[in-house]
């Protein structure tokens, strides 16, 4: 008798796995790489979807692999970071797992220390290049929400339009940005504002000859 075939479904983020999705990190590759290495000297943390994202040629102070229920590499958790609050200068999320955006975002909003940047990479649901991971399991949500979802985790991302990479279909160097297959998203961890304290009224010092 046939052995039963598995029902489990195969893990969403797995598609970057395969020749199309590997594109995708190839083309997200250099600007990873060179906004890391601005932050060489300070701490960094990279969570990215594994499969060829190019952990091995890109330097970031602590770099974890998504899947679909938590991170792993120089340590294992779900989507809770066990890691200091405010201890990073640089977030860079590529392609967070969908199923738990909103507790990752929040996770990286409170590591990220005031003043510090989040690098979000998202899918572009409305590139043709969608048709390449079409029926993976993969959930894209546009731009709009993106930063919907960063501003309720207490980033700021007014001062930083949404910009676009990526291949659109084929070698479609002249295809318009919106058509790019990532969206790449920017955010800022405020610091609380400063409060000035009330200047003191002059006083009057003896033997002082008034102007």
């Amino acid at each position: 008798m046939p052995a039963a075939a598995s029902q489990r479904q195969p893990e969403p983020l797995a598609w970057f796995g395969t020749a199309d999705g590997q594109r995708l990190l190839a083309a997200e590759q250099p600007p990873i790489a060179s906004l890391l290495a601005a932050k060489a000297a300070a701490p960094t943390l990279w969570l990215h979807p594994g499969a060829g994202a190019g952990v091995s040629v890109v330097a970031a102070g602590l770099a974890l692999e998504a899947h679909g229920g938590g991170f792993d590499g120089p340590l294992r958790c779900g989507h809770s970071l066990p890691l200091a609050s405010d201890s990073f200068s640089a977030v860079v999320v590529q392609h967070v797992p969908e199923n738990g955006a909103r507790s990752v975002l929040a996770e990286c909003a409170r590591v990220l220390e005031p003043g510090g940047r989040l690098w979000l990479f998202a899918l572009n649901p409305v590139s043709p290049y969608r048709l390449r991971w079409r029926r993976t399991g993969l959930s894209v949500r546009g731009p709009g929400r993106w930063r919907r979802l960063l501003q309720q985790a207490g980033l700021d991302c007014e001062a930083h339009p949404p910009q676009w990479l990526g291949p659109a279909w084929r070698n479609d160097g002249r295809a318009p940005d919106m058509m790019r297959a990532v969206c790449l998203l920017q955010a800022d961890k405020r610091g609380p504002d400063l409060i000035l304290s009330p200047a003191r009224p002059p006083r009057w010092q003896p033997g002082a000859v008034p102007a």
